[in-house]
């Protein structure tokens, strides 16, 4: 099976002899539609949205409680703040000509730049969802290319058809989305959809974004690029004295819930040693490692891992039970490690977490590079947190979050405002 038309026009198909074109030139037809819609009913829909999937258990257990993430996003007000921020503080300039920063004689009107395909990675397909509402709620269609597990992101997109408000039907706003499968030896649909893409937005580690943007493309199409990420978090050492207990329940759900497969998960906490703290790290090693069983055994069980993860796992605590100090669960569940080491750790995924001290922050920067996404900042005074994040993202890094908040997604993203590049700005002399 090369290509299998999934969700199109509104309805689940699960076909493999349907034209991509057809779905294409489906979605093109539908944002006409979706066009004449006003933003405010658009959020109103996202908002009861947000509401259904918040309280549908059986989505929720589906993605592992992740899906908690995306509800906060999509409500109302949080989407209203996102595009404000996004769309130089008047979001109404998405349903027509609008004054911006209190000019008199320019208006301005961000209209849909048309098709959006995106590529979806296998490993965390819920970020996808993110990339879908926002180029939803900025009135594009979306041509979704799913991986080869794609049955959970197929039932909470279709999902969408169960909310009506007064304004918009589900089942007809679901017809604004297309999700399909191609396999990659399908070079045929491959370059197809990616010719007819207005903008191509490709979620994935290096290789699946380099292939997907070795296709040919319209010259005018967009390429938002969310690629492969590492992340980490700086501990000071008057916030490790003061709440080192709260600070490891926080890293110990940023830890855990997309198993570090999402590029926002951090793989290294780097904590700040002086000559007097030994016995505070040691003691926050103990409590990360009671905090990450008690998020496994509580919150957020561990999905299944393969064979080869297991063996890479096990491989990595008895090199660390020679060179450091290694807490773990029984099984492979969760694994702390603390080592002297300098610098970040090699990630391993799947809930193994290294601890490692620094001395000062010049120490940190030399490690800074454009592969950096989040770096959660736990430092005690509000001034010297800005300093540090001034001085670190100088040569690396896209967001500075506190511990806690690391895996939420939010605007922008990987240095940039996504919502501002699914627009076309169009003024107009008053």
């Amino acid at each position: 099976m090369q290509f299998k038309n999934i969700i199109s026009n509104g309805q689940i198909n699960e076909k493999n002899e349907d034209s991509v074109l057809d779905i294409i030139n489906s979605l093109r037809e539908q944002q006409k539609w979706l066009h004449k819609l006003s933003i405010d009913d658009i959020l109103e829909y996202f908002d009861m949205l947000s509401k259904f999937w918040k309280e549908e258990k059986s989505l929720n257990n589906k993605f592992n409680h992740s899906l908690e993430h995306v509800t906060k996003f999509i409500s109302k007000e949080n989407l209203k703040k996102e595009l404000s921020i996004s769309l130089r503080g008047n979001y109404k300039i998405l349903d027509a000509f609008e004054p911006i920063n209190g000019q008199t004689n320019r208006i301005y009107h961000a209209q849909p730049r048309g098709l959006t395909v995106h590529w979806i990675a296998g490993n965390v397909a819920i970020l996808g969802i993110f990339s879908i509402v926002q180029a939803l709620i900025t009135k594009n269609v979306c041509l979704v290319k799913v991986p080869h597990e794609y049955e959970v992101l197929r039932d909470i997109i279709y999902s969408m058809k169960d909310i009506n408000t007064d304004k918009i039907k589900g089942d007809e706003f679901l017809k604004c989305i297309a999700l399909i499968y191609i396999e990659k030896t399908d070079s045929k649909n491959q370059q197809l959809i990616s010719l007819e893409a207005d903008v191509r937005i490709a979620w994935g580690g290096k290789d699946a974004v380099e292939s997907i943007l070795s296709l040919k493309k319209k010259f005018f199409a967009e390429d938002i690029v969310f690629g492969p990420k590492y992340s980490y978090a700086i501990i000071d050492s008057k916030s490790l004295k003061n709440n080192s207990e709260k600070i490891a329940q926080k890293l110990a759900l940023d830890v855990s819930v997309f198993d570090q497969f999402a590029c926002n998960s951090p793989h290294t906490i780097l904590v700040e040693s002086t000559k007097s703290n030994d016995n505070d790290i040691k003691q926050f090693t103990k409590l990360l490692a009671n905090a990450m069983n008690t998020v496994n055994r509580l919150m957020i069980p561990k999905q299944i891992i393969s064979e080869q993860k297991a063996m890479d796992i096990l491989a990595l605590r008895a090199e660390y039970d020679i060179k450091g100090n290694v807490i773990c669960s029984e099984n492979t569940d969760w694994t702390v490690i603390f080592s002297k080491e300098s610098g970040l750790a090699e990630p391993c995924f799947s809930r193994v977490i290294f601890v490692r001290p620094f001395e000062k922050i010049e120490d940190i920067k030399k490690f800074q590079n454009r592969k950096i996404q989040s770096i959660g900042l736990e430092i005690s005074d509000k001034t010297k947190r800005k300093m540090v994040a001034d001085d670190i993202t100088k040569y690396g890094g896209d967001r500075c979050p506190h511990v806690g908040m690391m895996s939420l997604y939010s605007s922008p993203w990987d240095g940039m405002f996504t919502i501002d590049r699914l627009v076309r700005w169009i003024p107009l002399d008053d």
